[in-house]
């Protein structure tokens, strides 16, 4: 089944021809940014809109029935970062010259830019998990630092829960563990956790590549570091 999703020039020419046909591309489901309300790209059409207010910018979609595609500009203020981010987890196995490390993941898939004077635009999300303890790693190969004051628990059954000192991240989460895997999280009773944004098609496909995964490292769109972990 097809898609109808429209995008306007004017959002290309501010965010690029590559980054929004990527963006028009993977829409199907969708929240409108308009109403509120549940879409589904392949039943009605849609559209993309860009919203913008001084340093801050959001790529979202709407029912073509509650807005046309443009880019609508904000006054400061008016357009302020969502309280929470939903975040898929993952365990995963990291290759190392000692033996795999187990690995917990914590992704998203976001559109948010904040630009800051001549700064480079940075995801306002991984920002504050920076501050929050975790950090940037060269690559996927290299050992991550240790965060303190956060903790993964997994369980009972397919539950998790990670937090930091400041707050809770995912509450209630739900993701299968394999045997294997939990028992490498018992051996060394900590986990490397990696957290941010991923490609839709990476955050959602069954078995991603490793490779996807250092791409986002390596881009600075996901942070990790060595947290303690409680297995009930």
């Amino acid at each position: 089944m097809t898609t109808s999703v429209t995008i306007a020039s004017d959002v290309i020419d501010q965010v690029g021809l590559q980054k929004a046909a990527e963006f028009q591309s993977r829409i199907t489901e969708f929240e409108c940014v308009e109403c509120g309300t549940a879409g589904d790209a392949r039943q009605e059409p849609a559209v993309v809109v860009l919203r913008r207010s001084p340093g801050l910018s959001h790529l979202g979609v709407a029912h073509h029935r509650c807005a046309d595609s443009q880019v609508r500009e904000y006054g400061p203020g008016d357009l302020v970062l969502a309280g929470a981010v939903d975040l898929i987890p993952r365990v995963l196995g990291l290759p190392s010259p000692h033996g795999t490390r187990p690995a917990l993941l914590l992704a998203y898939e976001e559109e948010v830019t904040v630009e800051e004077g001549d700064e480079p635009p940075y995801d306002p999300v991984v920002r504050h998990l920076v501050a929050e303890g975790l950090h940037h790693v060269p690559s996927l190969g290299k050992p991550a630092p240790r965060s303190a004051g956060w903790q993964a628990v997994i369980g009972p059954g397919t539950s998790v829960h990670v937090r930091s000192n400041a707050r809770v991240h995912l509450e209630d989460g739900d993701m299968y563990v394999p045997p294997a895997w939990r028992m490498l999280a018992e051996e060394t009773g900590e986990v490397t956790l990696m957290m941010g944004r991923l490609e839709h098609s990476v955050l959602h496909s069954v078995t991603p590549p490793l490779v996807a995964y250092g791409r986002a490292i390596k881009m600075g769109h996901m942070v990790a570091g060595v947290v303690p972990i409680v297995l009930r």
